[in-house]
């Protein structure tokens, strides 16, 4: 009977569908990003050298099928896919250091279809593409960009240069996604290189991250009242960013509505934002 018993669990075991779940605490990149990420500056070298956990848990990404990504919370995806994200593009970088001026494409297969950085941050994330990708559906989003899409994404996914927003410090997770994009937010716009404000010459200093996303925050509305009289294509990056100034700063750029403020857009640099 406990031979019977033996071989129906090891049978069990092995029968489609009982694959181990995915792991949703995101151990594997978490302990990566404890080791090698100092506060946004990524030590690739040393990562390059011990990448033996990047390699497993790209491999648990691609053990993922589409049936199983569809059955997840819209949280479960948008953070699978952030980290995703964040983990190729680490991935690709590490396998051309310390030559990263030839970055190579590099693809994974997940959920039956092969997907690049450039595949996850436009069609899925961002979902700016006009034809259909099948991925972009597993989110739940459409392709063509919405009013009211959620723009703190942005400042989540990182693509490996100064000039992007920094990597952040812990994976991203369902239960604490919207608490986490907040503080990736305010930690990014923190940064002088990504924002300062001049309220005598009425002027946002920006990183080159708004001119990348400024068609994103084209679209932002936010207070309808604020900057009236400022272009609108700059207007939605100062309505975003309104949000996310201290109380004083904030008056003093209510106080001066009557006349139009300006955006001016840094040019930043390109430099990887890490070494050994």
């Amino acid at each position: 009977m406990k031979k019977i018993l033996f071989l129906l669990m090891i049978a069990a075991t092995s029968l489609p569908g009982t694959a181990t779940a995915f792991d949703h605490s995101y151990k594997l990149w978490n302990s990566d990003l404890k080791q090698f990420n100092e506060s946004g500056y990524i030590h690739y070298g040393a990562w390059q050298r011990n990448h033996a956990r990047l390699d497993r848990y790209l491999h648990d990404m691609q053990s993922v099928t589409h049936r199983k990504i569809s059955s997840w919370s819209p949280a479960q995806k948008e953070a699978f896919w952030i980290n995703a994200h964040n983990a190729l593009v680490v991935a690709r970088i590490l396998d051309a250091y310390p030559k990263v001026y030839d970055l190579h494409d590099k693809q994974l297969l997940i959920a039956g279809q092969k997907v690049a950085v450039e595949d996850i941050r436009d069609k899925i994330l961002r979902g700016t593409e006009s034809s259909v990708f099948m991925l972009s559906t597993a989110l739940g989003r459409k392709t063509n960009m919405e009013a009211g899409k959620d723009l703190r994404i942005l400042f989540a996914i990182c693509e490996g240069s100064k000039a992007s927003a920094p990597l952040a410090a812990t994976a991203y997770t369902a239960k604490r996604l919207s608490k986490q994009l907040e503080q990736q937010v305010k930690h990014s716009l923190s940064d002088l290189s990504f924002l300062s404000v001049n309220t005598r010459l009425k002027t946002f200093h920006v990183g080159k991250f708004f001119r990348t996303y400024q068609r994103d925050f084209k679209q932002y509305k936010g207070n309808a009242l604020l900057f009236e009289r400022t272009t609108g294509s700059d207007r939605g990056v100062l309505r975003f960013i309104f949000n996310y100034l201290d109380k004083p700063t904030q008056d003093a750029v209510l106080a001066k509505q009557q006349r139009p403020w300006r955006v001016d857009y840094r040019r930043s640099k390109h430099d990887l934002n890490g070494g050994d």
